[in-house]
C-alpha cells in the first residue's frame, strides 16, 4: 500500500466554518447555556464508564413527537453528512428509546439527548456532562409542548451538533494522550517539534527531518498519519494553492502505490473541502476530501491540518488518510482526526 498523499486544484475555495465544525472554544459555543459537570457520584464515589458503540448518540423521547417533525428536525442534525466520505455516512448513528425505557443500562450510555415536554416547564437546554458515567455527555432540553421543543431544537441546531462533535473528539484525543507511544513522540518531536497524540498500535514507516509516516496496516485496510514541514516566506503562504501544491510535490517523492509510476494525488472528480478554523490556539487550515492513485485503481479520504510555525517560518502539515474498500470508514477516520486535532508545536 502507498504511504499516503492528497494533491489538487489550486483554486480550492476556503470556507468559513459553520455547523458541523465550530471554530470557537466550547464555552463560546454554548454561550450562556447551562453547563454541568459531574466528577463523580454520589457521596463522591467512582463513577461507571460509558457504554455504547463510537459515534453513537441516544435520544430520549416520546414516540408521537419522535415519529413527527420534531424528531425529524432532531434526526437531520444528528444524522447530516458526515464530510469528505467517498459513500455517504452520516455524523452520528442514532438510537431511540423513551422515557418509560429510560433506566440501568442506558443511563450509562456515552452521548444522550434527553427531552422532557411537561405543561409549566420553561423552554431551556442544558449541556452536561457526567450525569451517570464517565465520560459521558447529555443534552437537557425541556419545553412545555412538543411545538415548543421543536422550537428549542431549531434555535439550537448548531449547538447540539457542535457539542456532540467537539466532546466525541476531545473523548478520544484524550484516551489517546493516555495511551500514546512515547518511541513515535519521540521521533516525531525530533524532526518536526511538533506533539501528536498517536496511540500505540502504530509503527514507524518512514522518518526524515522532512517527512515523517506511521501506519497500522493489514492486507486490505491502511490507516496513515504523515507529517511533513517546508520553509516559507511568511504566514501569506498559508493557502489552500500552497498546502495542495507542497504536499503533491512532498508526497509524490515519499509515497508509491504498487508500481514505480504509481502515487496518491486528490481525486480531479471531488474538490477538497477547506476550512478555516482554530486549534490549541493555532491558525489552522483543515482539508477534507478524497484522494486517488495516479496510475492506480486505489482510493479513500483525507483530512489534514496546515499550521503556520512562526517561529521557524515554516508550514507544518499533518494528514491522515484511510484505505478500507468497500467498508463504513466513519470511525477511522473520526480516529485520526482525533490524532491530528492532537497537534501541538514544541
Amino acid at each position: 500500500m502507498v504511504r499516503s498523499k492528497i494533491p489538487r486544484k489550486s483554486g480550492a475555495c476556503l470556507h468559513q466554518l459553520t455547523g458541523f465544525f465550530v471554530s470557537m472554544s466550547l464555552l463560546m459555543i454554548l454561550g450562556s447555556c447551562d453547563i454541568a459537570n459531574n466528577q463523580g457520584g454520589a457521596n463522591g464515589r467512582s463513577m461507571p464508564n460509558i457504554i455504547g458503540g463510537a459515534g453513537e448518540v441516544l435520544v430520549v423521547m416520546d414516540k408521537p413527537n419522535w415519529e413527527g417533525s420534531t424528531g425529524e428536525l432532531l434526526q437531520d442534525i444528528l444524522k447530516e453528512e458526515f464530510p469528505g466520505l467517498p459513500q455517504s455516512e452520516p455524523l452520528f448513528t442514532v438510537l431511540h428509546i423513551t422515557a418509560a425505557s429510560f433506566e440501568t443500562l442506558y443511563q450509562f450510555h456515552r452521548s444522550i439527548v434527553l427531552t422532557t415536554i411537561e405543561s409549566g416547564l420553561e423552554p431551556r437546554i442544558r449541556f452536561r456532562e457526567n450525569v451517570w458515567a464517565r465520560p459521558q455527555i447529555m443534552i437537557q432540553l425541556e419545553a412545555p409542548t412538543g411545538t415548543a421543543l421543536k422550537h428549542l431544537i431549531s434555535e439550537n441546531e448548531d449547538r447540539i451538533q457542535s457539542f456532540l462533535v467537539q466532546y466525541d473528539r476531545t473523548r478520544l484525543v484524550n484516551l489517546y494522550k493516555e495511551q500514546k507511544d512515547p518511541i513515535l513522540q519521540k521521533e516525531i518531536s525530533t524532526h518536526h517539534q511538533v506533539r501528536l497524540a498517536i496511540p500505540r498500535g502504530y509503527n514507524l514507516d518512514f522518518s526524515k527531518d522532512e517527512y515523517t509516516s506511521v501506519s497500522i496496516e493489514t492486507s486490505d485496510f491502511s490507516q496513515v498519519i504523515q507529517i511533513y514541514d517546508y520553509p516559507v516566506d511568511g504566514p501569506g503562504d498559508l493557502t489552500v494553492s500552497k498546502i495542495i501544491e507542497q504536499r503533491n510535490a512532498i508526497t509524490k517523492s515519499f509515497t508509491q502505490g504498487p508500481t514505480d509510476e504509481s502515487y496518491m494525488t486528490i481525486s480531479r472528480m471531488f474538490e477538497p473541502i477547506a476550512y478555516d478554523l482554530k486549534n490549541n490556539d493555532m491558525d489552522v487550515i483543515e482539508l477534507r476530501g478524497l484522494w486517488d492513485l495516479e496510475n492506480g485503481f486505489m482510493g479513500g479520504p483525507f483530512i489534514s491540518h496546515s499550521v503556520y510555525d512562526a517561529k521557524r517560518n515554516r508550514i507544518i502539515t499533518v494528514d491522515g488518510y484511510i484505505y478500507h474498500p468497500n467498508q463504513k470508514k466513519r470511525v477511522k477516520l473520526k480516529q485520526l482526526e482525533a490524532i491530528i486535532y492532537s497537534m501541538e508545536i514544541i
